[in-house]
C-alpha cells in the first residue's frame, strides 16, 4: 500500500512492464481518482482505493465478466456492514439501501498485439461522504451504515481473497454458475432508472445480466441487450 498516487489504474496501466501479472496496487489517498466518462471519484482518506494488473489479454471484451465478478467479491466482503439494500448497478457500481458505497472501473491499454486491463475498485469505508452535496449520486460509507470504523487492511485482504477464488473460476469458464447470485443483486430489477450510456442519458428497465455479462433490459418496450464496451 502506498501513502498517494495519482490514480492506482493509470500507475499500473503507464508502467504495466513493471509489474507482473495479478499485482495490487493499493493507496490511502488518490490525488486524481476517476470514475467512467473520466468523472472525478472523491479519493479521501479513510477510503479503500485499489487496482488490479491483468496482463497480456488476447481478447479485453472476455474480461467483462470478471469485472462483474469483482463486485460480487466486494459485495460479499461488506455484507457485515450492510445486511440488507446492497445491490450492483450496472456496469460499475454498489449500492447500499440506493446510496452509492462502491465504483469500479477497468481499462485498458494495447502496444501491438498485447494488451493489459486494470480493474479499480474504491469503496467509501471510513470516509464520510453521506453529507457531501455536489456528487451525481447521494453516496454513504460503511462506517455511516455500521456506525464505527473499519480495519481497512483486513477488508482489502477479504476481498482480494474472495476475489481469487472468483478468478479462478472466471479462468474455468464457470461465471455463469454466478449468475442467479447476481441477478438477484441486480439494481433496479424490473423498474425504470436512468442511465448514461455512451454519453446520453437513457431510461432502461434492467432484467437481468447475461452469460456475457451484457445488461438484459427493457428500453421504449423493446427488451434488449447493452453492452460495456468501454476498456
Amino acid at each position: 500500500m502506498v501513502n498517494e498516487v495519482g490514480s492506482t489504474n493509470s500507475e499500473l496501466l503507464e508502467h504495466a512492464d513493471d509489474y507482473e501479472h495479478g499485482t495490487v496496487l493499493c493507496a490511502q489517498r488518490q490525488t486524481a481518482g476517476r470514475g467512467r466518462h473520466q468523472r472525478g471519484w472523491k479519493s479521501q482518506n479513510g477510503g479503500l482505493y485499489f487496482s488490479v494488473l491483468l496482463k497480456d489479454q488476447k481478447d479485453i471484451t472476455g474480461i467483462y465478466p470478471f469485472v462483474l465478478l469483482s463486485a460480487l467479491a466486494v459485495v460479499r466482503c461488506i455484507h457485515a456492514c450492510a445486511t440488507h439494500g446492497v445491490a450492483i448497478k450496472w456496469p460499475n457500481d454498489i449500492y447500499i439501501n440506493h446510496r452509492k458505497v462502491c465504483g469500479i472501473l477497468a481499462e485498458s491499454s494495447t502496444r501491438g498485439n498485447t494488451s493489459h486491463v486494470v480493474v479499480g475498485i474504491g469503496i467509501n469505508v471510513n470516509n464520510k461522504v453521506s453529507h457531501l452535496k455536489d456528487l451525481r449520486h447521494p453516496a454513504v460509507s460503511l462506517s455511516e451504515c455500521k456506525e464505527g470504523e473499519l480495519n481497512l487492511n483486513e477488508l482489502l485482504l477479504r476481498i482480494l481473497d474472495e476475489l481469487d477464488l472468483l478468478y479462478a473460476d472466471f479462468q474455468d469458464n464457470r461465471f455463469a454458475e454466478y449468475l442467479p447470485e447476481l441477478n438477484r443483486l441486480l439494481y433496479s430489477k424490473n423498474q425504470e432508472i436512468e442511465l448514461i450510456f455512451g454519453g446520453e442519458t437513457r431510461l432502461i428497465t434492467p432484467i437481468a445480466f447475461t452469460r456475457d455479462a451484457k445488461l438484459q433490459c427493457v428500453e421504449k418496450g423493446v427488451k434488449k441487450e447493452i453492452f460495456l464496451g468501454e476498456l
